[in-house]
């Protein structure tokens, strides 16, 4: 009954939250799988010493050019000194091949740690380049009062067609873990440093928005075999939002020692554009999921209904212990 309270709790929190629009930002539907993207201070918690993360999205293949985003990350968890990982981004748009890409490289530490409860810090800091391919795209003033002139002067001056600004990102995460029940919660801010990311050299300059996310899970472990976790999961930047919440249920055939087979499917929503399904499974140090999104937004008349694919990819390395056979020593007498 405890359980179910607090999914309805979670749940209600967040529908009645006011919707403004779409996350400005590129992102992952499966941000569990995209782990230093959601938050900077989960670098290096995970049961094991090595995590590889790799993901990939293709959205608005019905309306436009696909929208293409990449991300491949690597964190080291060591017991002697701090953890270190690091993330690569690469996200391409539209007509005009809008590139960017993004490289970050972090750490984090815990300021609780303990057989109940769990608060780390993190923070990461790069460079972004973006850049812009004007080739393929057409401007108003091409147009000749008849027709479109390809021939005809833009009539825009771009002071350059690729930019290059620093990172900054810091995160907090809270975990509390009592008999079968485990809670998380990540708060983190990106951009901290609001760079510029005019092409025009505007002045006064165009600053980044601070890019806000938040999530809250709950998992519980109904048996050796069964468990189910509710998440929320919330972004904002500058006018921007996005709200996704969603349940997902996992089902162990086996578990022992280094040895770990399971499946898991989960549905979820993200508010006023899209409802996706994902499901995936666990093999060993292995965990694969895909996703899809069905549109739901003032898009589906363009769209119909079709949003964008996902696939995510985890490994995680972990040393094996050397087991040493027993010396048994005969008695003199034998």
């Amino acid at each position: 009954m405890r359980i179910r309270v607090f999914d309805i709790m979670l749940f209600t929190g967040l529908f009645v939250i006011q919707i403004t629009s779409l996350a400005q930002d590129f992102h992952f539907s499966m941000n569990q799988l995209s782990p230093l993207n959601l938050n900077p201070a989960i670098v290096g918690n995970f049961d094991g010493d090595m995590r590889i993360n790799s993901n990939h999205r293709s959205q608005w293949s019905a309306v436009t050019i696909p929208y293409s985003t990449y991300s491949i990350s690597a964190d080291l968890n060591t017991k002697k000194q701090l953890p270190i990982g690091f993330i690569i981004n690469q996200d391409r748009a539209g007509d005009s091949k809008f590139n960017t890409i993004q490289f970050n490289l972090g750490s984090a530490f815990n300021l609780i740690s303990d057989s109940i409860q769990q608060l780390r810090v993190g923070f990461q800091s790069g460079i972004t380049t973006r850049g812009i391919n004007t080739n393929d795209i057409t401007f108003d003033a091409q147009y000749n009062g008849t027709q479109f002139d390809p021939n005809l002067p833009t009539n825009e001056n771009f002071s350059n067609f690729n930019h290059v600004y620093g990172n900054l990102n810091l995160g907090v995460h809270y975990m509390v873990n009592f008999k079968s029940q485990l809670i998380q919660i990540h708060a983190s801010c990106f951009n901290l440093n609001q760079s510029n990311q005019s092409f025009l050299g505007a002045t006064p300059p165009v600053s980044l928005d601070l890019k806000w996310i938040g999530k809250i899970s709950h998992s519980y472990l109904i048996n050796d075999f069964f468990s189910l976790t509710s998440s929320g999961f919330i972004t904002r930047q500058g006018p921007h939002q996005e709200i996704l919440i969603g349940t997902e249920f996992q089902y162990t055939l086996a578990e022992l020692s280094y040895l770990k087979r399971a499946f898991w499917t989960g549905i979820y929503y993200r508010t006023r554009d899209a409802v996706f399904v994902s499901s995936g499974l666990i093999f060993d140090a292995w965990k694969i999921g895909l996703s899809y999104d069905i549109n739901l937004s003032k898009l589906i008349p363009a769209s119909n209904m079709r949003g964008g694919f996902e696939i995510g990819v985890a490994y995680i390395m972990k040393k094996k212990i050397k087991l040493v056979s027993p010396l048994f020593i005969c008695p003199d007498y034998l």
